[in-house]
């Protein structure tokens, strides 16, 4: 099968969903297909490029790259006053940017793609951006190929839709239109699929993110002191991932247990809220920030961790939001603590599967803090979540149930 893969972002650029997009064509290709992936010339942030015979990375310049790259810069450890003014700015531009900033980049693939002799039997394009959707159904046209849009993220129905009512009914008229023409659509949890379903009429099937057991074949969890250690890697989103509930616990622990010791390493763009909650809650020297790392010193940070945040929106829009951040901690081994909406699908999976705490309330938060850090003034480490049939979080099982959706359209 000729498998045509779209999206913006691949190795080496470092996000979250090049991972998920890198492991699903190194599946398929050494599987034996013939995938092709159609993607951006980004920057070099170091994440590893895959390399298989039958897989072709083809890329193309974006020119929008530096305008994205200076961006963001508007958000350093130490912002001036202009900054803000800059970045809310580009957030008003942004509105009349359409369909969104990664729309010259898909008109410039599509050329590019054009000009092959090559066929695919189908594309797969992920989603967002809303220009790979709309490039991915052309491109589906044009080479008679069979079109399967995997949503990575939910568009114009998304709870984190960042425009007004009028653009809103646009996207959506125009997403209608492009999803019609598909034949499978994916996506990342149950409570997404049913609602892409009933939405558009089309199969959709459950592809979860997952994790590569070889990233983590060489780490290992090594305790060097009686301190318990958290780490989060990631963004954290203002007005979305909320660092108060998770710190206000640490408060709470150190309160309660004025000899407790523990540090939070949050590894990531700096951010002004976790700032503010370490200032207004005491927590100068138990919490700090790093900044951004490269994915394999993310991976070793996360395998070496005593325990992992993760800061989810408590917002009944995340339901369905199931990142590729939660299997990479299911990877490491390592007890999750998670803030957000607690009914969810990450929610559920941490706490059917035995995987760590979910909470938003500062005291259950502190006890759970305490009982870790007495097992390992006890012990010298935090003993790992025992995972029943752990196989099925891989990327491998997941990219499989997709390689088996995309052979049954085919024929």
């Amino acid at each position: 099968m000729r498998i045509l893969l779209i999206c913006p972002f691949f190795p080496p650029e470092n996000k979250i969903a090049a991972v998920r997009i890198s492991k699903l064509a190194s599946y398929w290709a050494s599987a034996g297909h013939e995938v092709r992936v159609l993607t951006r010339d980004g920057a070099d942030e170091g994440l590893a490029v895959p390399a298989h015979d039958g897989l072709t990375i083809h890329r193309v310049a974006d020119p929008m790259m530096k305008t994205i790259s200076g961006v963001q810069t508007l958000k350093p450890t130490k912002p001036r006053p202009w900054h803000r003014a800059a970045a809310i700015a580009y957030a008003v531009a942004m509105r009349f940017v359409w369909p969104d900033i990664y729309g010259r980049w898909a008109r410039a693939a599509g050329r590019h793609a054009g000009a092959w002799d090559w066929r695919p039997d189908v594309v797969v394009t992920s989603v967002g951006p809303f220009s790979a959707l709309m490039l991915g159904s052309k491109l589906a046209k044009q080479f008679g190929a069979k079109l399967t849009v995997d949503y990575r993220d939910l568009l114009s129905n998304s709870s984190y839709y960042p425009y007004g009512a009028l653009r809103r009914r646009l996207d959506s008229a125009v997403e209608r239109r492009h999803v019609s023409d598909a034949a499978l659509l994916t996506t990342v949890s149950g409570p997404l699929a049913e609602e892409l379903e009933a939405a558009y009429g089309v199969r959709t099937l459950v592809v979860t993110n997952g994790y590569d057991p070889q990233d983590f074949a060489h780490l290992a969890y090594q305790p060097s002191s009686s301190e318990l250690r958290i780490a989060y890697c990631g963004w954290v989103i203002p007005k979305r991932r909320d660092p108060v509930p998770f710190l206000s616990g640490v408060a709470e622990l150190l309160r309660q247990h004025p000899d407790a010791q523990i540090s939070v390493d949050f590894y990531g763009p700096h951010s002004a809220e976790v700032a503010a909650a370490i200032e207004s809650l005491g927590l100068d020297g138990n919490v700090r920030q790093h900044g951004k790392v490269s994915h394999a010193e993310s991976l070793k940070i996360q395998a070496d961790s005593d325990a992992l945040l993760l800061l989810l929106w408590n917002d009944p829009g995340e339901k369905g939001v199931l990142s590729g951040k939660v299997f990479e901690y299911i990877g490491a081994a390592r007890p999750i603590i998670m803030t957000g909406l607690e009914k969810s699908a990450a929610g559920d999976l941490i706490r059917d599967n035995g995987l760590g705490v979910v909470s938003n309330d500062p005291g259950t938060i502190a006890d759970a803090l305490h009982a870790m850090s007495a097992q390992k003034a006890r012990t010298g480490r935090v003993e790992a979540p025992a995972v029943a049939n752990a196989e099925q979080f891989t990327r491998d099982a997941q990219s499989r149930v997709f390689l088996e959706g995309l052979e049954h359209i085919v024929g």
